[in-house]
């Protein structure tokens, strides 16, 4: 079965609460001080934003792709996840990539996707179906005005004391499919 959402909260009893993620984006100062900008959408819009802002970054592209949670084998990673890296691809093979594992990245909570442009700058997709880009530049933010984003603080999912995610066996091939798609080689340590 397909999920409509890669997370989703919950109550205490695992109950859906019928919470949904605003779409907003704010400014936020990252965990090591860096400015970023959070964007936070439901499950219809977050491939088109995710695809608008990869747009933005300046090719060539460099891919990060963490996986937290092994799903094939159940093992929870979230202390020593594994992680495939990819240097100088062209912007449009990262995009087609994107497209062809959508399932994946956009309905699925076993990984993060990490793109970073040529000019250091870099765009997260979480988990949880948040994005992060950093760092926080007008250009972002002309990218997110121009899809009618509304620049608001909100509590967004990762604000959530109980939070259900989703996994899809369907998703399995298209992992595979994407190491090998963008040249994804495994990091150790």
């Amino acid at each position: 079965m397909i999920p409509p959402v890669k997370a989703f909260s919950v109550t205490e009893d695992g109950e859906a609460d019928g919470f949904e993620n605003p779409l907003l984006y704010a400014q936020e100062i990252g965990p090591d001080g860096s400015t970023r900008i959070l964007v936070s959408c439901g499950p219809d819009r977050l491939q088109e934003l995710h695809e608008a802002l990869v747009e933005g970054l300046q090719a060539p592209l460099s891919v990060l792709y963490v996986q937290v949670v092994d799903r094939v084998t159940g093992e929870d990673q979230n202390a020593d996840p594994k992680r495939w890296l990819s240097l100088e691809q062209p912007k449009e093979r990262v995009l087609t990539a994107m497209r062809a594992a959508s399932l994946l990245l956009y309905r699925d909570a076993r990984a993060q996707l990490w793109v970073r442009g040529a000019l250091g700058e870099q765009l997260v997709l979480d988990e949880l179906g948040l994005l992060y880009v950093y760092p926080d530049d007008p250009s972002f933010r002309d990218i997110l005005d121009a899809r009618q984003v509304p620049q608001i603080a909100a509590p967004t999912i990762a604000d959530r004391d109980y939070v259900r995610v989703a996994f899809c066996s369907e998703a399995d091939s298209e992992e595979q499919a994407l190491l090998q798609a963008l040249n994804l080689s495994p990091l150790e340590g």
